[in-house]
Formats: structure tokens, C-alpha cells, sequence
């Protein structure tokens, strides 16, 4: 029973990281587009890394 309350507790986990590593990806690209970069640029940087792209940003923004 331990190990089914554990399994789900890493399941639970796994979903927030894929959520927030989504959703930093699109706060990401977002911020890119406004500041005018190509859509292809965008893609790319977003695909590839989207939590360090949103670090950059949000660096670029303050």
C-alpha cells in the first residue's frame, strides 16, 4: 500500500514538472514575439530549452 501512495505521489510530481516546464515555454515564447524576434527563432529556442528561455527573458525584461 506504501508503495502504490508513492507511486502516485511521483506521478502527481511528474505532471507539475511537465505542466510548469509547458507553460514557461509559452510565457517564453510570448515575451520573444513581443519583443519582435522571428517566429522561427522563437520556435526553436522554445522547443529546445523553454525554462531557460524564460530565464533570458525574464532577464531581458528587468
Amino acid at each position: 500500500m506504501a508503495a502504490e501512495k508513492q507511486i502516485e505521489a511521483h506521478s502527481t510530481l511528474s505532471k507539475i514538472v511537465l505542466y510548469a516546464t509547458v507553460i514557461s515555454g509559452f510565457v517564453a515564447a510570448y515575451l520573444m514575439y513581443r519583443r519582435g524576434e522571428s517566429m522561427f527563432s522563437i520556435a526553436r529556442k522554445t522547443v529546445t530549452n523553454p525554462v531557460g528561455s524564460l530565464v533570458s527573458e525574464v532577464k531581458n525584461v528587468v
